[in-house]
């Protein structure tokens, strides 16, 4: 008996000639090549996809929710501890403020403090006052001067005429004016007659007798003086009784 295959025949047959044989059909089970190489394709094809999706599963870390690893115990825990250790190092901060600020409190003082900061205010808007006033009285000094020439100018005039009139006028509306300004500069006049004499504020040109005034007393004035507040600008120029 010869195997062909998957067919076998038997010797005696062959014997006969495969002429006499009647028509067998021969069914023949072995797959095509084409056949074979398509499902050697499909399996390695499955087996590399198997494989792919093995590595994938093994590099890719397991998906976790943010959620979760925020609320996790070990998070959490860290979080505590950073947490205490910034309060350790503030609480350390405020030790040594504390620290400092009592150092300052036992040499200097609280009072001691706010007395000081007190009398610079005072020393400071003293100090600015003194300079206003200082610089008023080198104004004033000034304009002084200019309304001592036109006193002595217009004591030895005499308004004849209308025109001359109108110009005496002109002056002692100016002079006013000017008054006013000295006035508003806290620049007034210093007193003389009827007053004691002043060693500070008045100049003794002379003494003379009086019947109205006592010994000591200003009886007569020759030249006005001037003052800022306390500050003499110029002094009077005065008789004294005697």
């Amino acid at each position: 008996m010869i195997r062909c295959g998957l067919v076998a025949v038997s010797l005696p047959l062959l014997a006969f000639g495969f002429g006499t044989l009647p028509h067998v059909k021969l069914a023949s089970r072995q797959p095509s090549v084409s056949a074979l190489f398509s499902e050697e394709a499909s399996a390695d094809d499955a087996s590399s996809d198997a494989s792919t999706s093995e590595e994938e599963q093994a590099a890719s870390p397991p998906s976790e929710d943010t959620s979760d690893i925020l609320n996790s115990p070990a998070f959490l825990t860290r979080k505590v501890e950073v947490l205490q250790s910034d309060i350790a190092a503030m609480e350390k901060e405020i030790e040594e403020a504390n620290a400092l600020y009592t150092a300052g409190k036992a040499e200097w003082g609280t009072t001691s403090l706010v007395e000081q900061s007190q009398l610079m205010q005072e020393r400071f808007a003293e100090q600015g006052a003194q300079g206003k006033e200082t610089a008023t009285v080198e104004v004033a000094q000034k304009i002084l001067n200019v309304l001592d020439n036109y006193d002595r100018a217009f004591q030895s005039v005499e308004a004849a005429t209308n025109e001359e009139v109108e110009i005496v006028d002109a002056y002692k509306n100016t002079y006013d004016m000017i008054l006013d300004a000295f006035s508003e500069l806290n620049v007034t006049k210093v007193e003389t007659v009827g007053t004691e004499f002043d060693y500070e504020m008045h100049q003794a040109m002379m003494q003379m007798p009086s019947d109205e005034y006592e010994e000591g007393i200003v009886c007569q004035e020759f030249a006005m003086g001037w003052k800022c507040g306390e500050k003499l600008i110029r002094p009077a120029m005065v008789a004294v009784a005697a």
